[in-house]
């Protein structure tokens, strides 16, 4: 879901140096950041970015959405990306989902709030080793429900949908159909998006359509025009090339 992620740096870019952040300008402000700020590897902007807001918050400042999606964003790529220890991890991504949670309740028709309260609620669950619980499961798809609701062409909800039918138990709820059917959707609506391809490969490898799942794995690496390119290359690339290990014997 790299294409969710909305880094919290603010960079100088002509100077190469981190630019002032100024509180009066907001979490709108924080939002207008450069992606190129991540290139640099400089995790104290980040920090900052995220510590100015929660003491604007502290302060008394207004609790509005585009504060608290920053807020939810920064602390799960905390999570993501900086924190070692699980229980960091654990700690980043329930503050995450709090504030994800607190933007859904302030704008419940906000299909980005409810999508990342599920991102956030998800990583959360994953990390506490509660991810099949039916509580979880069930406030999960819940949030990803709402989202496809308002936004019936949101592509990363129909992923994240599409992986927790493929997931889950067929006594909980699992369906490989509904599963197809949601990555088949996101494909269609990002053709180029690479990483939908390797989820539907581990739908037909699980359900032992080998063939499909190598087809979709060589498309990957064979892909000239991925949508999110650095992923791609990172991740993509050699996850779709270990998964065609896999299978290489298999019929």
């Amino acid at each position: 879901m790299a294409a969710l992620l909305r880094h919290l740096l603010v960079l100088d870019l002509d100077r190469g140096r981190p630019a002032p952040l100024e509180l009066g300008h907001g979490a709108q402000h924080v939002e207008r950041v450069a992606e190129a700020g991540v290139a640099v590897g400089d995790d104290r902007q980040g920090d900052r970015a995220r510590d100015l807001l929660e003491a604007h918050l502290a302060r008394g400042g207004p609790a509005d959405l585009p504060t608290l999606l920053a807020l939810a964003r920064a602390w799960f790529l905390f999570g993501e990306e900086r924190a070692k220890a699980e229980d960091d991890k654990i700690a980043a991504y329930a503050r995450a989902r709090d504030y994800a949670k607190r933007a859904t309740d302030i704008a419940p028709n906000d299909a980005d709030a409810h999508l990342w309260h599920a991102i956030t609620l998800g990583t959360w669950s994953q990390a506490k080793g509660l991810l099949r619980s039916a509580l979880a499961l069930r406030d999960l798809r819940k949030e990803v429900d709402i989202v496809l609701r308002l936004e019936p062409n949101n592509i990363e909800a129909h992923i994240m949908a599409g992986s927790i039918a493929r997931e889950l138990p067929v006594l909980l709820g699992g369906d490989a159909k509904e599963a197809e059917e949601h990555f088949k959707t996101a494909q269609r609506l990002d053709p180029r998006l690479t990483g939908v391809r390797i989820e539907l490969a581990q739908l037909y490898i699980n359900m032992g359509r080998y063939p499909e799942a190598r087809q979709h794995l060589q498309s990957v690496l064979a892909e000239r025009a991925p949508t999110d390119r650095p992923r791609w290359t990172l991740k993509e690339v050699p996850r779709a090339r270990q998964m065609l290990e896999s299978i290489r014997d298999k019929k």
